[in-house]
């Protein structure tokens, strides 16, 4: 157990110590609820000073509900497989700031932006650390909470969101939770993480190595 200070030095330093002649880039994966959002600013802010940082969340790749093509099975497929159009993250940000990228970005709403060589790319969301996007990662930091802890904050987080707790609360059971369990089943997010932190006290995280080493995620693209 640790002090949210020292976690956010002990992630400044993995960052700035990868040397790469091109962006660093790093996924915050987790479940929902577990903080991520909060830890991708958290340490956008820390890096002031030290590299540029550049922010984006999964979020702003949800599909419209128009455009997801239709999973078969229960709900939490559909919120696994359809919700995210991770193709344009890719393309928008992943490609462009790795190897062999021209550093030139695009942002979800369509604007475009450079990024100097030092600077370091920061994704939060879930279903980061899946198979398909692992080799674009030069740092995965995975936040672990418990389904039940992840069912109460989310119910709290959302109950005015989703018209009231209990709309809140039948969405996390039929879609959030079971789609999280089928990411875990399937990708093992945890054995995938450069570094794993168990987030149920935010402000006294215990934080381990994850199986892939630090700087490590996956071979590179």
């Amino acid at each position: 157990m640790t002090t949210r200070q020292a976690l956010l030095t002990r992630l400044v330093g993995a960052i700035v110590d990868i040397s790469r002649d091109r962006p660093v880039r790093v996924a915050v994966d987790g479940p929902d609820a577990a903080g991520k959002t909060t830890l991708a600013d958290e340490l956008a802010d820390a890096l002031s000073g030290i590299r540029p940082a550049i922010r984006v969340s999964v979020d702003d790749y949800i599909r419209p509900a128009e455009q997801r093509p239709e999973s078969p099975g229960v709900p939490a497929a559909g919120y696994f497989d359809d919700n995210f159009d991770l193709a344009a993250l890719i393309a928008g940000y992943l490609i462009p700031l790795g190897p062999g990228g021209d550093r030139s970005y695009r942002t979800p709403d369509g604007t475009t932006g450079g990024a100097p060589s030092d600077a370091v790319l920061l994704v939060d969301g879930v279903f980061l650390l899946q198979a398909r996007l692992r080799p674009y990662w030069d740092v995965g930091i995975y936040l672990h909470i418990g389904p039940d802890e992840m069912l109460r904050r989310g119910v709290l987080r959302d109950r005015e969101q989703y018209g009231g707790e209990d709309a809140a609360r039948r969405l996390f059971e039929t879609q959030f939770v079971p789609g999280w369990r089928a990411y875990q089943a399937r990708h093992d997010p945890a054995a995938a993480a450069t570094i794993v932190i168990d987030h149920k006290q935010p402000s006294h995280p215990v934080i381990r190595p994850g199986s892939a080493g630090e700087g490590n995620v996956g071979r590179q693209r």
